[in-house]
């Protein structure tokens, strides 16, 4: 897999809220300081230690991009939003797509907020999105969309 580039995530936290249908609020503000943290949270899922990579599964580099946006709480708003939307990004970067509802990723963010945070939460969530992840098909992607913009 590879990085999400940081103008493709801001173009996505730009336009995909609305489209996902969870742009109720506002979302973080463009910082100097909140382009940093995203940066970094771009870098997480392909974190190396002697050399070789610690997230290696498609399930964990999402797994943890989503953790760690929601309980690292970088931004002052929009934590979960930008969490949603950022493991979205990651997968459709790399051909994949998840299985699951905009209302069932939302409900996944709010339950990781208010879950635990150790190694035990980011390990359901990888197989979670074990379970929910498949590689994108040109069928598959527009049944989502149909699902997801004519409810």
């Amino acid at each position: 897999m590879t990085p999400v580039e940081l103008d493709f995530a801001l173009f996505a936290l730009d336009i995909m809220p609305a489209a996902l249908g969870i742009d109720e609020e506002p979302m973080w503000v463009q910082s100097d300081r909140n382009i940093k943290e995203l940066e970094g949270l771009l870098e997480r899922p392909f974190q190396k230690y002697a050399g070789k990579e610690l997230y290696k599964t498609p399930a964990e580099k999402t797994a943890v991009l989503f953790f760690e946006t929601i309980k690292g709480h970088k931004f002052e708003n929009g934590n979960k939003r930008t969490a949603v939307v950022l493991a979205l990004a990651l997968l459709r970067r790399n051909g994949y797509w998840l299985k699951m509802s905009s209302d069932e990723m939302y409900k996944l963010a709010l339950k990781t907020a208010e879950g635990e945070n150790n190694q035990k939460a980011q390990e359901k969530l990888n197989k979670i999105f074990a379970d929910r992840i498949e590689r994108a098909s040109l069928i598959g992607v527009f049944e989502s969309w149909f699902k997801t913009f004519w409810k």
